[in-house]
């Protein structure tokens, strides 16, 4: 299915996706739900040789789309299970995630597994909340007594359930991240913010649509939790 290109946020999406191009490669996690790989076909159309889409779903509209581009590949697999993330080792010059984050129990430790596959930038579009009176907020979203406060649509849907302390998983929304949140969360992996743009409230105007590209400016660093495992031996006061 092609996006729909007179929507303005497909059109906010591929904009802020021009910012991070060009590039030789890129991996796009999430891009199958609604718009069956169009944000993938799009890094391919806008010239890069090598172009990955990590999804748990799959459909035949995706399927055919990927038929018709040989510089695609795709792998079926949970992006926030770090034992299929360690099953391929490639890395890729961009990173894309759109309108995923929101939705990961385990949001640091994907959001990491996710930045180790970009090599230079990362692309993220998705809603976000507005800044609280202390920066760097994040909001758990399931069971949070602010009910409709922090509901981001105009009316409760069937689909998007957002303060059900029962429903958390993958296809739920969990979390009210803040710019300031992300920002620091990423600097914490290597990454810069290179530009940030806003579209525009959603129905509930504590959020909006907003952008950013991000690029790395050092691996991993060495304080990182990441590094931190079992001590092989006794333990000695230097950390």
């Amino acid at each position: 299915m092609a996006l729909q290109t007179d929507d303005p946020v497909v059109a906010f999406k591929l904009a802020m996706l021009d910012r991070a191009l060009p590039a030789e490669s890129a991996v796009v996690f999430g891009d199958v739900w609604r718009v069956d790989g169009g944000y993938t076909v799009a890094c391919a159309d806008r010239g890069c040789q090598r172009v990955l889409l990590v999804d748990g779903l799959e459909t035949p509209a995706w399927q055919q789309e990927r038929l018709q581009r040989p510089q695609i590949d795709f792998l079926k697999g949970d992006f926030s299970n770090p034992l299929f993330m360690a099953s391929f080792d490639d890395r890729f010059d961009v990173g894309v995630a759109f309108d995923i984050l929101l939705h990961q129990p385990a949001m640091l430790g994907t959001l990491h597994l996710l930045l180790a596959k970009a090599e230079r930038r990362f692309c993220v579009v998705q809603p976000m909340l507005e800044e609280q009176d202390q920066p760097g907020s994040l909001v758990y979203l399931p069971g949070n007594a602010a009910g409709r406060e922090l509901y981001p649509l105009e009316t409760p849907s069937p689909e998007v359930k957002v303060l059900d302390p029962l429903e958390v998983n993958h296809s739920n929304w969990i979390w009210g991240m803040t710019p300031s949140f992300l920002t620091t969360a990423l600097q914490g992996e290597g990454f810069r913010l290179a530009a940030e743009e806003t579209l525009g409230p959603l129905p509930n105007p504590r959020w909006t649509w907003w952008g950013a590209v991000y690029e790395r400016e050092q691996e991993t660093p060495p304080g990182h939790w990441s590094t931190h495992r079992t001590t092989p031996g006794l333990w000695l006061e230097r950390w």
